[in-house]
């Protein structure tokens, strides 16, 4: 076996961490607790794992919408949109968690007990952002395995 497959199988653990991610986010949306910034903190780092594991998937299994959207040049404007608005998003959470971390320097009035929760989220703005990071590399090296096929290939209908 591989141990490109085991990385690929790897990636479906994904789905633990965005369930759990989504459970922490609806439960203090529609039941916030006394340790809410905690659970959110803990719901970034989560989803932030999410898109890590999924940077973990096999760039050799393409869609079929994927290879539409790689064939079609217009199709390609849309996906540089995306992945520039990606790298925006991941260079604000890390801003986000420079400013989260720095929290008691920035405001010196905030309780110590707050800033350490708010440090806290700081550190799991990174782990966000570093998973935007993984996804954005799998976008590329998607996109540079297709155009590494022959030309055969790239079409939606072959088999693969």
């Amino acid at each position: 076996m591989k141990i490109i497959n085991i990385f690929h199988y790897l990636s479906h653990a994904r789905w633990i961490f965005f369930i759990w991610a989504m459970f922490l986010i609806f439960t203090e949306y529609f039941n916030p607790s006394p340790h809410f910034l905690s659970n959110v903190g803990l719901a970034i780092f989560l989803m932030g794992l999410f898109l890590g594991f999924w940077g973990f998937s096999d760039i050799e299994k393409l869609s079929k919408r994927e290879k539409k959207e790689f064939a079609n040049p217009k199709g390609m404007k849309g996906i540089r949109i995306i992945r520039i608005f990606i790298l925006i998003v991941a260079g604000y959470v890390f801003i986000q968690g420079i400013y989260f971390m720095n929290i008691k320097s920035i405001h010196p009035s905030i309780k110590e007990n707050i800033a350490v929760e708010f440090k806290t989220v700081g550190y799991h703005c990174f782990a966000l952002g570093f998973g935007f990071l993984c996804y954005l590399k799998l976008m590329f090296d998607k996109y540079k395995y297709y155009k590494s096929l022959p030309e055969d290939k790239q079409t939606c209908g072959s088999k693969e």
